[in-house]
């Protein structure tokens, strides 16, 4: 319990303020300290990619719906698996540019646990409700 708070029941107890008015007072002060809390409080780690692909085809009722989620932290230990891709693939994804070298994925992949880039990456409806599809690629 706080100096604050006690003073305050002091108060009250010495009856120089109504138990009513302490309550104010607890109150007023405990929001205060919730406010300042929040202020220094930082985002909350993102932790998984989520990718999800729902599609509808009365064509084809064998379909397949895609619910993937990703461990940020696996995603950051795996980025060293790039370098087994063959020279011959990088080579070829260059030359449609695609920089595999290029891309920072271990930066990336820590502006999503930090929440500097939006939870939603893609959300993508397409066709109706009788036939297409639904993308929904996200943080949390």
């Amino acid at each position: 319990m706080s100096n604050e708070t006690l003073k305050i029941l002091e108060m009250v107890q010495n009856g120089k303020i109504t138990p009513e008015q302490g309550a104010e007072l607890i109150a007023a002060m405990d929001g205060s300290q919730n406010a300042d809390d929040a202020k220094t409080q930082r985002k909350p780690k993102r932790k998984m990619l989520r990718i999800r692909v729902n599609s509808v085809d009365p064509a084809k009722p064998d379909k397949a719906n895609i619910n993937l989620n990703i461990p940020l932290a696996l995603a950051k230990k795996a980025v060293g698996l790039l370098s087994l891709i063959p020279r011959d693939a990088k080579s070829d994804l260059h030359e449609q540019g695609i920089d595999l070298d290029g891309i920072d994925i271990r930066a990336l992949i820590e502006m999503f646990e930090n929440g500097d880039v939006p939870a939603d990456l893609v959300n993508l409806d397409s066709g109706d409700d009788t036939k297409g599809a639904k993308v929904h690629i996200y943080v949390d």
